[in-house]
């Protein structure tokens, strides 16, 4: 957080055991996996091919055959998804643009629960975790998610699904060492409590070395986190089912931590310290289907999060969130999906004088209902969807996202969608509550200056109106293709105002720089994703992809804030991939992933080229073992603007399910 905090300144992220149910990756045709159901795109399940949007699934198969080992790697193997690392435990990640330590247009869901944090609207991604093994799928949907999410899913949704506890039966352990993740593991149980009522236990941990500094020495960014959970699902008949999960975790993450300073001093150099990272969460859930295809679902969770930054501030925060949908259909044409939601979150801040909220402590509430209806118009080939979210927040009253999207199923093989959608993120904490001091080092200057950055209680939201189409088409049994285009206009984007530079005492003792938040750029982005498909053999699949996307921002009257158009230049215009699978003799499998990521002009930050590679060696249906090189042709290097460099990365892996 003191990374995110710094960057307003600087604008002046399975192996199958015999009782799993998903099928492997090369028992699945091209076809299969068209098929393949997601629930993020209109929060009842269908197919990923008559979608009508930009959908991808990162199946428990590629999870298993990548050998990646945290949630952002994964990520990296999703079309226009941008994924970069910091440090060795900091991530930034958006999709459609906007990348930085503050990105905060993407919900991120894990089982539902969302674990976007209401201090930025962001996303800890150094908390997110889970036993990957555990995961079914991570759908990605790129484009706004607002009508059915609400606010915050402005770019993009990220949907991360664990298995039922049915169907992770008996025991698995995992251990695994390597030079920059020097020791990982994992242990798993699950058991039938009764016929009725399964259950699993996990608890794993994981401890990674620093990084690199530009001068070849260690950085100060070593880890180590570990996390424990449980999960039951009890199900009554096949129309009812009951699921009752939770998590508790803890890490320590090293970091250079500021000193105490007191204004009209400079502070010390920056030490060597830690930062506390906790919480636990718990969650319920209900879904029943009932007669004539009708379904609810009601969920509850809880959540605890803490972060302590020395230095910088003390976040705890509660929240507790309650969602009830219901799908049903009327006639012969209509789909139906509507719901409504309450959720409350409560924070106690530790104010320094780098940093402070006022107040420190503050409750915020927000109220959703919405609305989605699904019109077949012709013979089941042509459908219209129409649908709206009214969301009443603390921050900007009532916000009103509605959507309008248009399908054409034109045979088995081929799809055409398109779409309009109005989305927000309303503001957050650090827009409106934030007094932000820091210190900065102007050459010639010898007088002390501090930029101080204000929130502004009048910061509106940001909101966007996007264009989509899209085409889906499978060109034969062995190649799929799926193509999205978007036009994205923005208004009431983020800026900093600055006042005039104030001297403070007579002679002056230190001079102070205020910047208050305020909403004055708009802009329009531009671009698309490529994904295809190939079935080369009966034993080798391809998987191709390409993202392209651009910007043209202006700053509104008044504004004098040039600094914030840079945050074009925070995302690659191209992105490629090519991501290989293939099964070899003797029980082997070999995953290779090349992906290039074009520069990032406005942190100095050059395109690279990154080849991945995971050899898999499985001798019985128990066993199995990994060997994962990620960086395999670069000692290290630069992913984004004032991070680390991130180093070649070998680990050895071996997996036992019993």
């Amino acid at each position: 957080m003191k990374r995110l905090l710094s960057s307003l300144i600087l604008a002046l992220a399975v192996h199958p055991s015999s009782a799993q149910a998903a099928a492997d990756l090369f028992e699945r045709s091209i076809e299969e996996l068209g098929e393949l159901r997601v629930t993020s795109v209109s929060r009842r399940s269908e197919p990923v091919r008559t979608a009508p949007s930009s959908v991808f699934v990162i199946t428990a198969d590629d999870i298993r055959r990548s050998g990646f080992t945290s949630i952002p790697e994964l990520l990296r193997l999703a079309p226009g998804v941008e994924v970069a690392r910091n440090s060795a435990h900091t991530w930034t990640i958006s999709i459609r643009g906007f990348n930085s330590d503050l990105s905060n247009k993407l919900l991120v869901l894990i089982d539902g629960r969302s674990v976007y944090s209401p201090l930025f609207a962001g996303v800890f991604w150094d908390a997110q975790d889970t036993l990957l093994h555990d995961i079914e799928r991570i759908e990605i949907v790129s484009g706004p998610g607002g009508t059915l999410w609400g606010a915050n899913a402005v770019n993009g949704v990220v949907n991360i699904i664990t298995r039922s506890a049915r169907q992770t039966q008996g025991s698995l352990v995992e251990i695994g060492a390597g030079n920059e993740l020097q020791a990982f593991g994992g242990l798993r149980h699950g058991w039938k409590v009764s016929e009725q009522l399964a259950a699993r236990v996990y608890l794993k941990h994981r401890s990674h070395d620093e990084s690199e500094i530009a001068s070849g020495h260690d950085a100060v960014d070593d880890w180590r986190m570990t996390q424990g959970g449980f999960r039951m699902d009890w199900e009554r008949d096949t129309s009812s089912r009951v699921t009752l999960q939770g998590d508790v975790y803890g890490a320590r993450l090293s970091e250079l931590l500021r000193d105490d300073f007191t204004l009209g001093t400079l502070p010390g150099p920056d030490m060597p310290g830690e930062i506390d990272v906790s919480g636990h969460n718990l969650l319920a859930r209900w879904d029943r289907q009932m007669a004539d295809r009708a379904r609810v679902h009601l969920q509850i969770y809880y959540d605890h999060t803490s972060r302590d930054i020395p230095g910088s501030f003390h976040e705890r925060r509660d929240t507790v969130d309650v969602d009830f949908q219901h799908e049903l259909t009327a006639g012969s044409r209509h789909k139906i999906v509507w719901g409504a939601g309450l959720r409350s979150t409560s924070d106690e801040l530790e104010n320094t004088l780098f940093a402070s909220f006022v107040p420190d402590e503050r409750t915020d509430r927000t109220f959703s209902l919405f609305l989605q209806d699904e019109i077949g118009l012709f013979d089941d080939t042509v459908f219209l969807t129409v649908g709206a979210k009214l969301e009443n927040n603390d921050y900007s009253d009532y916000e009103y996202q509605p959507n309008v999207r248009l399908s054409w199923i034109i045979n088995e093989q081929h799809a055409l969608w398109g779409a309009i959608s109005r989305a927000v993120r309303v503001p957050a904490r650090l827009n409106t509550d934030l007094r932000l001091t820091a210190p900065v080092s102007v050459p010639g200057i010898e007088v002390p200056l501090y930029v101080n950055v204000l929130g502004n209680r009048e910061y509106q939201s940001e909101e966007l109106v996007a264009t989509e189409v899209g085409y889906r088409a499978g060109l034969g049994s062995a190649l799929s293709l799926d193509l999205a285009l978007f036009h994205n206009e923005y208004d009431r984007l983020q800026t900093q105002e600055l006042a005039a530079l104030e001297p403070v005492g007579d002679p002056p003792q230190y001079f102070l720089l205020a910047a208050t938040l305020d909403n004055l750029m708009e802009g329009k982005t531009y671009g698309g994703t490529l994904a295809a498909n190939w079935q080369a053999s009966e034993n080798w699949r391809l998987k191709f992809q390409y993202a392209y996307l651009d910007f043209d921002l202006n700053l509104k009257e008044g504004s004098q804030n040039e600094g914030a158009l840079g945050i074009a230049g925070n995302s690659p215009h191209n992105q490629a991939a090519v991501h290989s699978y293939l099964e070899l003799p003797w029980n082997l499998d070999f995953y290779t992933g090349i992906r290039y990521v074009d520069r990032l002009p406005s942190l100095d930050v050059p395109s690279r080229t990154v080849f991945d590679v995971s050899l898999g060696w499985q001798p019985s249906e128990r066993l199995r073992a990994s060997l994962t090189v990620r960086n395999l042709n670069d000692d290290a290097h630069l992913e984004f603007g004032g991070g680390n460099l991130i180093e070649r990365n070998a680990n050895l892996k071996a997996v036992w399910s019993f």
